[in-house]
């Protein structure tokens, strides 16, 4: 089931992900409901505010909280596997075949909230 609200995704600030020792990327349970999937998402700027330089971030950041965080642009996860058969026939066995390797989330947060764009899956 569909998660509309980041606090919904059990949301943690990550600290030290650029080596910066601040607080500058966040994890989050994949919206889509996927058992077993977490999305980091590394951002600028840090949580106090000063930016990453170290490594080349992609996703702006705005808001304190979890209730205001937004990220631009959009988060797209390219799955490893289009489907369980694919990844079966790749050499995976079945019984390690998660909702991880197949997740195609791609949505928006804006002001905490989750909105999923078209090919989300």
């Amino acid at each position: 089931m569909r998660k509309t609200r980041l606090v919904e995704c059990d949301p943690q600030w990550v600290e030290n992900y650029h080596g910066t020792g601040k607080i500058d990327a966040v994890r989050f349970n994949c919206p889509e409901g996927h058992v077993d999937c977490i999305h980091v998402i590394p951002f600028t700027p840090a949580l106090d505010g000063s930016a990453n330089v170290r490594d080349r971030v992609q996703w702006q950041r705005a808001g304190d909280d979890f209730e205001t965080l937004t990220l631009a642009p959009s988060i797209k996860r390219n799955p490893r596997y289009a489907s369980r058969e694919e990844a079966i026939a790749a050499g995976c066995l079945s019984e390690y075949v998660n909702d991880s390797m197949l997740c195609a989330f791609h949505g928006f947060v804006t002001n905490g909230q989750i909105t999923f764009c078209g090919d989300s899956k």
